[in-house]
């Protein structure tokens, strides 16, 4: 469900003399319209800089989610943006990144979708930190799994599970994901899955063109095609549900999904097509 947006010169004088006694006076504020997650969601231009600022109100129900991102930056460097501070107080909990210039990412666009690729690899390598909380992707997914297929998608990486086209940025010749709040332990393979989806449903491809693409991450060439079979169901269900709780926009995503588990599910030399 979308939050309720704040602008930045609604926070409390506490919170914006907490930002700028790190960042130097803020000289522009540019809010954001992207994103569903975040109460304050702006770019900041200051004598110290440019950053982002992403923020929740501490009593807000999702405010662990600033924890989920605070947390994973570390592990993501070179992936991600950068976080620099995070302010907690009166009654506030503000992220500030570094600032990135770039677009969201054309999944019609080869060189973007090459950019992606080279950054979902990365990510594939990166192994699910210790001493931090982190939902599994099984227990995640277990509403929409049969029975005792849990176990397919075990696994010790981190994983990000939300690679719509807003939450990656293309700078230069590189590709960066953004919003951490649902990252997960996983399978190596699983953002590629989830992103084939984003595929279709972001980038107008089939789903042989959108498995074509994920299948470029090694890890994904490593899924066990029954795994990839209960994934593209699961999502079938998921979004399917989204959707018919009155959520709009998640329509296209369903539809992108049907698409998806229809393909795996008739096409008879669909354990090779990726390979």
């Amino acid at each position: 469900m979308p939050t309720d947006r704040h602008t930045v010169d609604s926070l409390p004088p506490a919170v914006i003399s907490s930002i700028t006694a790190h960042t130097g006076p803020i000289e522009e504020i540019t809010e954001s319209g992207s994103g569903f997650n975040s109460e304050i969601s702006a770019r900041i231009q200051t004598s110290a800089g440019a950053f982002h600022l992403k923020g929740l109100r501490a009593e807000h129900p999702r405010g662990w989610t600033q924890q989920r991102e605070a947390d994973t930056s570390p592990y993501v460097t070179g992936i991600s943006p950068a976080l620099r501070w995070r302010i907690e107080v009166a009654g506030w909990d503000v992220l500030v990144f570094d600032h990135v210039t770039g677009l969201h990412a054309d999944y019609r666009d080869s060189t973007d979708l090459a950019h992606v690729t080279d950054m979902l690899t990365r990510l594939s390598e990166v192994h699910a930190p210790h001493g931090i909380e982190l939902k599994e992707a099984g227990h995640r997914l277990r509403d929409y799994l049969p029975a005792d297929t849990k176990s397919l998608f075990a696994g010790n990486q981190l994983v990000h599970t939300d690679l719509n086209h807003t939450n990656v940025l293309i700078t230069g010749d590189r590709a960066l994901l953004v919003d951490w709040a649902w990252g997960t332990r996983g399978p190596a393979w699983l953002d590629a899955a989830w992103w084939a989806l984003w595929l279709i449903a972001d980038g107008e491809h089939t789903p042989h063109s959108a498995e074509q693409w994920a299948a470029r991450v090694p890890a994904y060439r490593q899924a066990p095609e029954d795994a990839l079979d209960v994934f593209s169901d699961a999502m079938r269900h998921l979004w399917g549900e989204i959707a018919e709780n009155g959520a709009e926009w998640a329509a296209g995503v369903h539809r992108a999904a049907q698409a998806w588990a229809t393909h795996r599910l008739n096409d008879p030399y669909g354990r090779s097509r990726s390979r």
